[in-house]
């Protein structure tokens, strides 16, 4: 074995568990307001971890967020092949747990309040501007694929661009998220709006006369 593979798979665990546990100390703090050695503590490890994985908090930031979207991309086709295969499912049903998990989804709003700190770090500064830019995109592509797969199994055609109606629902649910960590959101009204703009913009594919 070679003798830098020790030291590589415990360098990799080590940015790992940064990468895991940095979400709650950015959402409570902020990127700016956290600080390297809350990040460390969080992760039951010495500055020394941190810099030997990362330059800056922007850097973990990045990295993290990224890893957060992939994962979020995988487990999206799989947990569709599941709910399609349940046949009667509404579309309903379907397309607000497809957002749920490409809104950044939690009880606690945590991702989503680390995304508003990068939409935030995004205004100032253009590496930061240009990179989230791209996870968003890979979200919507995600959402968007979902969308015309629930389309086909239900039989149903989109009055508009796929594309922007994915970009639609995820902002739709993004507004949600922000009540919700104001303190006023309304599950009730989140699933109406979902509803609403799924059932007005798509609809029955139309049958080729007999």
């Amino acid at each position: 074995m070679d003798a830098a593979e020790p030291a590589k798979r415990s360098r990799t665990a080590t940015r790992n568990r940064l990468l895991a546990t940095s979400a709650d100390v950015f959402a409570e703090r902020g990127l700016e307001g956290a600080s390297v050695e809350e990040l460390c503590a969080a992760a039951g490890f010495t500055r020394g971890a941190f810099y030997s994985n990362f330059a800056t908090k922007t850097d973990l930031a990045l990295a993290m967020y990224e890893d957060h979207v992939s994962q979020l991309a995988a487990r999206l086709q799989d947990q569709l092949d599941h709910w399609l295969q349940r046949g009667a499912q509404d579309p309903t049903a379907v397309i607000e747990r497809i957002l749920e998990g490409m809104a950044d989804f939690t009880s606690d709003t945590v991702w989503h309040a680390v995304r508003l700190e990068l939409l935030l770090a995004a205004r100032r500064s253009d590496r930061v501007r240009v990179f989230v830019a791209g996870q968003r995109n890979i979200l919507a592509e995600a959402v968007t694929a979902a969308l015309l797969r629930v389309a086909d199994a239900q039989e149903a055609e989109f009055t508009v661009d796929p594309a922007e109606l994915a970009r639609l629902l995820l902002a739709v649910y993004d507004g949600r998220l922000n009540e919700q960590i104001a303190g006023s959101g309304n599950s009730a009204a989140k699933v109406n709006l979902v509803s609403i703009t799924w059932s007005n913009l798509t609809r029955p594919k139309a049958r080729p006369e007999p």
